[in-house]
């Protein structure tokens, strides 16, 4: 049940009416909000409801076992405990499969064989995201930031609130629950900005992601040396387009729906391509992503208080952690590596200028420059994002600095679309912007029906094969 699919809005229909009739009884109503979030994540695979659900008890009762004790070595082994259950969970399901494959492909090297039976697990949907909202909770009691939640079925809706389930945004529990214990909200002025949102995460995933994927994106990264130096560079370019379409598009679609609901989301992205430098990148992607790779991995490392070459480190481990936590494949250890030496520079680059700043022309000259190179940088390192393997990243490297391949005629489309897409990321908030003013002066029935006109010109303008969403698979 994707979001951009008749079957979703017909069930987000039904659910918001219910919720909004519901709210008058607030028992009834967080009751009903579990219900749906686990029938919305049953419909890919009753079985992995039961994963979701024994996350769920688990970790509120690691929550008030933190609570309970006082002595600080036994909370320590207590949250360990807990990190260790929940990173075991991921790993299973993630990794097993890949720790597997390289035994047995280093016993065959040294001669050995191997009877292993091959347990090709699915990877649950969502897994990723809920397991780091379960990490964040139980170290967040740890911390004293806030009590235990004392109510199991208001941490279930935590875990599972279907709008956030499958890709985010990752919300920490003291954003998120005190909003189930006020019953969300009813604010009609958040209503049009909501149904922008929607409209906007449509438009980005139908028509721009899914045209560029199908259209260029997959071709070229599929079979590479086929193609031509200067496709397989509009390729690049266009896949930096798809999986910020793809991804901020889902993150939209979800605020909007949460919004709906009567919940207040995190803002997840920024005009990440507008980023001066990898720190300012990393401020702006992903961000509730990123904050969680903050305040739980690169703090705890000590960040930038033990010295300038022990920050560096920190960074690299930190991206070392956000490679690995998309996937095991080499190529998204080198994307992680690759992103961690940017932060690196970026960090080294803010010590000269704070020592030796610049001003006028050169300050602009040098923001421009840092923009360039920062967005091509980017994009470079996106080719072992969206590779296969290390292999296929390395193919596309190989085809990016092929000088005598022979040119090939591009459909123009794809190209107007990457040149629109350039342009329309500048011009997004005002758009948006434009579109709510423009539904508050509209008659009631006038929204309605501008509303579900653009949501039907957005769907024929799509391919007939919408791809799922990029991230569905971390």
């Amino acid at each position: 049940m994707l979001f951009p699919t008749f079957s979703f809005f017909l069930f987000f229909i039904v659910v918001l009416t219910l919720s909004w009739y519901l709210k008058r009884k607030p028992f009834l109503w967080r009751v009903f909000l579990l219900i749906s979030s686990y029938f919305f994540y049953a419909n890919w695979d009753i079985r992995l409801l039961l994963l979701l659900i024994f996350v769920s008890i688990f970790n509120f009762y690691s929550g008030l076992a933190l609570e309970k004790i006082i002595n600080v070595k036994k909370k320590r082994i207590i949250l360990l405990s807990a990190i260790g259950i929940d990173v075991f969970v991921l790993s299973v399901f993630k990794y097993f499969d890949f720790f597997q494959n390289s035994v047995v492909e280093v016993l065959a090297r040294v001669g050995l064989g191997s009877n292993f039976t091959f347990l090709h697990l699915i990877l649950p949907v969502g897994l990723s995201f809920y397991i780091l909202r379960a990490i964040s909770y139980n170290i967040d009691i740890f911390r004293q930031k806030y009590r235990p939640e004392s109510s199991l079925l208001d941490f279930s809706i935590y875990i599972a609130f279907f709008p956030q389930l499958l890709s985010g945004p990752i919300m920490r529990a003291d954003e998120f629950l005190p909003q189930v214990k006020n019953g969300g909200t009813k604010n009609i002025d958040n209503l049009y900005e909501n149904f922008a949102l929607i409209l906007s995460g449509l438009f980005k995933k139908v028509v721009i992601a899914s045209y560029l994927t199908v259209n260029l994106v997959d071709n070229v990264f599929s079979v590479p040396e086929n193609h031509s130096q200067l496709a397989v560079m509009l390729a690049i370019y266009a896949y930096a387009i798809v999986i910020y379409c793809d991804f901020s598009g889902y993150s939209d679609m979800a605020v909007g729906f949460a919004g709906l609901l009567g919940f207040k989301s995190p803002v997840n992205f920024n005009s990440p391509y507008l980023a001066k430098d990898f720190q300012d990148f990393w401020r702006r992607w992903h961000m509730t992503f990123s904050g969680w790779l903050r305040d739980y991995v690169y703090i705890p490392l000590g960040g930038n208080r033990k010295g300038k070459l022990r920050t560096y480190f920190n960074l690299m481990i930190t991206m070392f952690v956000s490679g690995l936590w998309h996937g095991t494949g080499l190529h998204f250890i080198f994307w992680g590596i690759g992103h961690g030496l940017g932060l690196a520079v970026s960090h080294f680059k803010a010590e000269i200028l704070k020592n030796s700043p610049l001003s006028g022309s050169k300050k602009t000259l040098e923001n421009i420059l840092s923009w360039f190179i920062t967005l091509n940088s980017v994009c470079f390192l996106w080719i072992f994002f969206r590779a296969e393997n290390t292999q296929g990243s390395l193919a596309i490297i190989k085809q990016l600095l092929n000088w005598n391949s022979v040119v090939e005629p591009i459909e123009d489309y794809s190209i107007y679309m990457i040149v629109f897409s350039f342009i329309l990321f500048a011009l997004g908030s005002k758009l948006k912007n434009a579109f709510i003013l423009l539904e508050r002066r509209l008659p009631l029935a006038l929204q309605i029906l501008s509303i579900a006109f653009f949501v039907i010109i957005l769907i024929k303008l799509g391919p007939d094969i919408i791809p799922p969403f990029i991230y569905f698979k971390f």
